[in-house]
């Protein structure tokens, strides 16, 4: 190709093929390869949101941006302002990569304590909930992890 580099023209080349090669066998066309002289993005720390009463045994997913593989993941249970965790161990169902390791899927289910006042049963009882959830996510450039 006149007025291209030779290492330019090759990267062209595997995506032109790659593109090719997912049409004929219905598979979804892969990103375009990066260029070798692009340094690669250190991996980054990704908090999702908070998810309040998200400690419920429902799976939960925050995904990496654009272009990015999981590395690495976990989560972090709170309780909301005014209430404390329950005394129960924290039961995980999930926590690893999603299937196609695009962002980390946590279902955890832990419950707040029940709030006491000095006459038992008083205005000062709730009935306890789930916890709250954030999850925290490690997301790179590099090739996909854990198995996907």
């Amino acid at each position: 190709m006149p007025g291209t580099t030779p290492g330019k023209t090759s990267v062209t080349c595997a995506a032109l093929v790659a593109s090719l090669v997912a049409s004929l066998f219905g598979v979804a066309a892969t990103a375009p390869a990066v260029a070798a002289s692009d340094p690669p993005q250190p991996p980054q720390h990704i908090a999702g949101e908070l998810i309040r009463g998200g400690a419920d045994g429902r799976p939960h997913q925050v995904f990496c941006p654009a272009m990015q593989h999981v590395y690495s993941g976990g989560f972090e249970i709170t309780a909301p302002r005014g209430t404390r965790l329950g005394p129960e161990p924290t039961d995980v169902l999930v926590d690893r990569p999603n299937d196609n390791a695009t962002g980390w899927i946590v279902a955890v289910h832990k419950d707040l304590a029940r709030r006491k006042s000095s006459r038992d049963g008083g205005p000062g009882m709730h009935e306890p909930g789930p916890a709250d959830l954030t999850i925290h996510l490690v997301c790179s450039d590099d090739t996909m992890s854990h198995g996907a």
